[in-house]
């Protein structure tokens, strides 16, 4: 009893990994920053109503293919988009499977 439960939590934990890895789609019109940074202050901008972008900082014009490289809640997460090997930070509700 205690391996099957020992099997069954090393799968669980294995199949999790791999969900996280797989490509996600970034969506059309997600605010994209090349740092943490600056997504940040953007999103400071953006909540007083400031109508400006932060250098780097735009809104995607398409769905793009990305790679999570870390997942944040509550803060940006980073990507890597797969089309033009680039590394920007954006809000995890901006990705979909």
């Amino acid at each position: 009893m205690f391996t099957t439960r020992i099997v069954v939590l090393g799968l669980a934990l294995v199949l999790s990994a791999s969900a996280i890895a797989a490509p996600r789609t970034l969506k059309k019109g997600s605010l994209v920053c090349p740092s943490e940074e600056s997504y940040d202050k953007q999103l400071k901008y953006i909540v007083q109503g400031v109508d400006k972008l932060i250098g780097g900082c735009g809104f995607t014009n398409k769905a793009y293919q990305v790679i999570i490289l870390d997942l944040n809640l509550f803060s940006a997460s980073e990507v890597q988009v797969i089309e033009n090997d680039i590394t920007v930070w954006t809000a995890h509700e901006s990705l979909s499977n």
